[in-house]
């Protein structure tokens, strides 16, 4: 039996990873920057495209969709928004739409619904996502200084990527 194909889609404002699976095998991954416009519905509109743009070249069985923190701010309502035009445009078109927190993903992917972005990206590393090593950010030098942007770019991938596997899994 043919493992299900899996589009993992970890949304945002600024940065959206995505990453697919077939099984444990990465058919694809990114990160897609998303351009503020004059309206909210700009940024909808470039995570739309980006979105279907996977969808129409991959036809994944399972399109799986990271669950927005739901904060009262504007960034929140427009991710909100985000989340939810994703999930109507690949349920129209037929495809099984999975929505996840990301606490439930770090539960189901390391046992800890408390672990970090980076120990999510270690896991996913040490899982057979080799060829991602060289994302994989930087560790600071002191810890209450964060990472810096550059290094928090590809932890949208994996948190993409964390989010097919555990929804491949069923």
């Amino acid at each position: 039996m043919t493992p299900k194909t899996v589009l993992g889609i970890d949304p945002g404002t600024k940065e959206m990873g995505i990453a697919v699976v077939r099984g444990m095998e990465l058919l694809a991954y990114g990160v897609h920057t998303l351009r503020n416009g004059e309206r909210p519905h700009d940024v909808i509109g470039q995570a739309k495209r980006a979105a279907l743009s996977y969808v129409e070249r991959f036809n994944p069985e399972i399109v799986a969709i990271e669950a927005p923190i739901l904060k009262p701010t504007k960034r929140a309502a427009v991710l909100s928004v985000i989340a939810q035009e994703l999930r109507a445009r690949a349920e129209e078109i037929g495809h099984e739409v999975i929505e996840l927190a990301p606490w439930e993903i770090r539960e189901r992917l390391l046992g800890n619904p408390h672990a970090n972005k980076l120990q999510v990206a270690e896991k996913l590393v040490a899982m057979g996502f080799g060829d991602l090593r060289s994302k994989l950010p930087t560790r600071p030098a002191r810890a209450v200084l964060g990472f810096r942007p550059r290094d928090k770019y590809w932890l949208h991938v994996f948190d993409a990527l964390g989010l097919a596997i555990v929804a491949s899994a069923g």
